[in-house]
């Protein structure tokens, strides 16, 4: 099964990267996707299908996870989106586990390389 990122399922997103922090409040991970495109917001399909979760699928399985929070970041114009962010949290230290394997199953698939500060 190929590793893949979806807001509407069969529609594969692209990342163009990934951070994961801490909260300091409540010592509670937090990832942040970035994306340079959002294929769901294509062509009008997030107004035919509903956005509301984001699905992490590799050979184990399929992960699914309600954003905490999305940012869009236009260019110039309001219609030019330039990037995206997705966040989401992860409270206990199986789903840190389970989302890190995912990731860096993505990261062989695509090329990436993890770095820490």
């Amino acid at each position: 099964m190929p590793v893949s990122v979806q807001f509407i399922d069969g529609i594969d997103e692209e990342l163009s990267g990934i951070s994961l922090r801490k909260r300091r409040d409540t010592g509670t991970n937090l990832v942040v996707l970035l994306f340079e495109n959002v294929e769901a917001l294509k062509g009008g399909r997030s107004f035919t299908n509903k956005i509301d979760t984001l699905s992490l699928q590799d050979q184990e399985g399929k992960i699914t996870v309600i954003p905490s929070g999305m940012k869009f970041f236009f260019a110039n114009d309001e219609h030019d989106l330039s990037r995206a962010e997705c966040s989401f949290e992860l409270r206990t230290q199986a789903e840190l586990d389970r989302v890190m394997r995912f990731f860096h199953r993505y990261a062989d698939a695509h090329g990436f390389e993890f770095q820490s500060n």
